[in-house]
């Protein structure tokens, strides 16, 4: 059955009603027999004698039994002789620090009322403590959630260890047994590596302020004492023992620590907030040890086994360079002949496109296509004279002809000439000679060469060496007209093909005219 909570309203109503009924006084001990007290009477006394003779807060210690959390906290006090009913309102339990069970010692601060309803005296509880191994559990389980929230225990913050660290500092007591473990550990596994000790309080009061000042004192000398790590450790013992390793200012220490720190606290079944801050936790001092210090043995076959690894990567690199570089060469030496192919057959199209283009190979094909029209022309004009037995028209057709064949002869003519002009042998050809000074530069006028010079002339055929005896400017040379066309042979050769052309046609039947 669930309990009413206590309304102090309804007990001052209770006991003005209680103070204004008449009741029998009660005489040396005895009770009174005139008037009997009611059940609600009574139970005001009682709560009445009860507040006049306890002080309005009372401090109980016993140890909780029959705890049940129902919003409201309900449970009794014990101790070795008595029981007293216990009710802690929600509105108080929800500033509690830590959720007390049964079994557990605590000092209970509250007033004590008699419940009219339920007959019975309890304690309205408004704070509870914990005492002992309970009050530091609780401590602890409020430290670590206020360290929670600040991220102290973020694994994204812890540092990594040293493969191979140079100096390891050892934070602990000079006669702790877990020193020994941790020198005895070294020293089998490699004891190349150098160890320092920092004697410090690990129980008591001041133990945890001179871990904290070590932990600092290392931090800021790391660098200057070749420091890589520091093991923070010590032997088991109750929590009170270990309690040094659970204050906020070791655990301040450990966060702002600059390298790496390994905590080994008690034994595996203790926990510790040294350990929970620092980067890396290990059950015994003897794991810590074998966690920062490398095995020598373990090393020396890592390395065989690297070294293997290495002299097999080395030689299969090596084997697929050579592969490439024989792949390169043959590449090289197949693409190098294919260009060479390439570029010959594109150079004989070059020289065959050329060899069209050349003036004389130009002159050649217009010279076939003159003869070819010069043919065809005659022809036309052969039978058009054949056809018609007027003078006049054969006059006509002479006259065309000589006009065409004039054109032609013109056209021939100017090629002829560019061919000479392209051509210096030709101008050689045609008596003219060329003179070179001693540097191979040609001499232009003569006024350019100095007496006692030597010359080189060239002609069509061979060269003549000279020497400069006098040099002077005289008139330009006129300059030679070319050689008049032989109209008056060309007409009469034209005309006599034109008359057997037409007799052949006129002995033709069948010929038509062209006209």
């Amino acid at each position: 059955m669930s309990r009413l909570p206590f309304d102090p309203e309804k007990m001052k109503a209770a006991e003005a009603a209680a103070r204004a009924e008449p009741g029998p006084k009660a005489s040396d001990g005895a009770p009174s027999t005139s008037r009997p007290l009611s059940v609600s009477q009574l139970a005001t006394e009682i709560d009445l004698a009860l507040k006049d003779n306890l002080p309005a807060k009372v401090l109980v210690r016993g140890e909780i039994s029959g705890f049940k959390n129902q919003n409201h906290w309900y449970f009794s006090l014990k101790d070795e002789a008595a029981v007293i009913s216990c009710v802690m309102f929600a509105s108080s339990a929800r500033k509690q620090t830590f959720t007390p069970k049964d079994g557990d010692d605590v000092l209970a601060t509250g007033r004590v009322e008699f419940w009219q309803r339920g007959g019975r005296t309890q304690l309205y509880i408004e704070k509870l403590e914990p005492i002992g191994a309970g009050a530091l559990e609780a401590k602890f389980r409020a430290l670590c959630e206020a360290l929670r929230a600040l991220e102290y225990f973020d694994p994204a913050r812890k540092k990594a260890l040293p493969l191979f660290p140079r100096r390891i500092a050892i934070v602990t007591s000079r006669n702790a047994a877990a020193l020994q473990d941790v020198l005895d550990t070294a020293r089998r596994r490699c004891p190349g590596i150098e160890l320092s000790l920092v004697d410090v309080r690990v129980q008591g009061e001041a133990a945890a302020p001179q871990v904290a000042r070590a932990i600092a004192w290392l931090s800021n000398n790391a660098s200057k004492l070749s420091i890589d790590a520091i093991l923070v450790t010590r032997g088991g013992g109750s929590i009170e023992d270990l309690w040094a390793f659970n204050e906020r200012v070791v655990a301040d220490a450990i966060f702002n620590c600059t390298i790496p720190v390994v905590a080994a606290i008690g034994h595996e079944t203790d926990t510790t907030v040294a350990e929970l801050v620092a980067d890396e936790r290990c059950a015994t001092p003897t794991q810590a040890a074998m966690r920062l210090i490398p095995d020598r043995m373990a090393l020396l076959e890592q390395l065989d086994h690297l070294g293997a690894r290495l002299h097999g990567r080395v030689d299969r690199t090596l084997v697929g360079e050579r592969r490439h570089i024989r792949t390169l060469r043959s590449r090289l030496t197949q693409g190098g002949a294919h260009y060479l192919s390439r570029q010959s057959v594109r150079l004989e199209r070059l020289a065959a496109r050329l060899a069209k283009h050349r003036p004389d190979a130009i002159y050649a094909r217009r010279r076939v296509r003159l003869d070819r029209a010069s043919d065809r022309l005659a022809s036309a004009i052969g039978a058009r004279l054949a056809a018609t037995p007027h003078e006049s028209l054969f006059d006509m057709l002479t006259d065309s002809l000589a006009r065409s064949l004039e054109r032609a002869h013109a056209r021939i003519s100017a090629l002829d000439r560019e061919l000479e002009v392209v051509s210096p042998m030709a101008v050689l050809a045609r008596g003219y000679s060329m003179t070179l000074r001693a540097d191979g530069s040609a001499l232009r006028r003569a006024g350019d060469a100095t007496p006692g010079d030597t010359l080189t002339t060239r002609l069509s055929a061979g060269t003549v060496t000279s020497r400069v005896e006098s040099a002077g400017d005289g008139p330009a040379a006129p300059r030679q007209a070319a050689p008049a066309l032989p109209k008056r042979e060309q007409l009469q050769s034209a005309r006599k093909g034109a008359l057997r052309r037409r007799s052949r046609k006129a002995d033709d039947p069948t010929q038509m005219d062209l006209f």
